[in-house]
């Protein structure tokens, strides 16, 4: 007799490997710290590991809105890709609220998002991602559903696989509770504060200055880090296309 089709969304095969790349990544860098020992009883580790970090990370912000195509794009393809090559020296931030509004009502906040309710809720989603995981975790979890083109029938799977410990419950509890509107504040905050203010979404900030050329990030990352030695990977620098949306 056969087997009917299974109906649970499929994470993308390059999402899997690069998702097994990162965690290899970080038991890597564990191992640094605990000795080759961790490698072994963790059962994989990168062939080199992770160099241990000489002086301060570069810090990168992504403000962004989670139904941008362009922010979508850049995220999955263009800040994942560098973050997992010279994850060792890089510190992500991301801030999802991009073009939306908000306004007090009667005391309460309310917000009216570029791409709709949706987006709205979604930003709320995300937003409680980044603030009940860990950061790795979190940003794993982000791309992961950044990914997908069903992004709320993909919570539970994204975070089966970089959170096992989380449930979409609790991530939902947040997202459609206070905690949702005040993580939504704060990064309508963080976004108007912008000096200068961002012109569009994706809007890069790397060590408080704005990025206008996206396909520079990965070397301006190298160029900035001022530890020695650089990951290997900044003797080579790969370009990426740039799609924004305007405010």
């Amino acid at each position: 007799m056969a087997m009917a089709p299974s109906t649970a969304p499929r994470l993308p095969q390059l999402l899997l490997l690069l998702g097994i790349l990162a965690a290899a990544r970080a038991a890597s860098r564990e191992a640094i710290s605990q000795g080759t020992d961790a490698c072994q009883s963790q059962g994989f580790c990168l062939r080199s590991s992770l160099r241990e970090r000489s002086a301060a990370p570069v810090n990168v912000t992504l403000y962004y809105e989670s139904l941008c195509g362009g922010c979508r794009g850049f995220l999955v393809r263009g800040l994942f890709p560098t973050w997992l090559m010279v994850l060792e020296i890089l510190n992500v931030t991301l801030v999802p609220y991009g073009n939306a509004r908000e306004h007090n009502v009667s005391g309460s906040w309310e917000f009216e998002c570029q791409h709709g309710e949706r987006e709205c809720a979604l930003n709320k989603v995300e937003a409680c991602v980044l603030d009940l995981l860990d950061p790795e975790a979190a940003f794993l979890t982000v791309v992961c559903l950044e990914e997908m083109d069903e992004m709320e029938k993909n919570l539970k799977p994204c975070l089966e696989l970089y959170a096992p410990k989380v449930s979409p419950e609790q991530v939902l509890a947040c997202a459609t509770g206070e905690r949702g509107t005040q993580l939504m504040h704060r990064n309508a905050e963080l976004t108007d504060a912008l000096q200068p203010p961002h012109q569009y979404v994706p809007w890069v900030v790397v060590n408080s200055k704005p990025l206008k050329d996206l396909s520079e990030l990965l070397s301006l990352v190298c160029q900035l880090y001022e530890g020695d030695p650089k990951p290997d990977v900044c003797s080579s620098m790969p370009q990426a296309p740039r799609d924004v949306c305007y405010k």
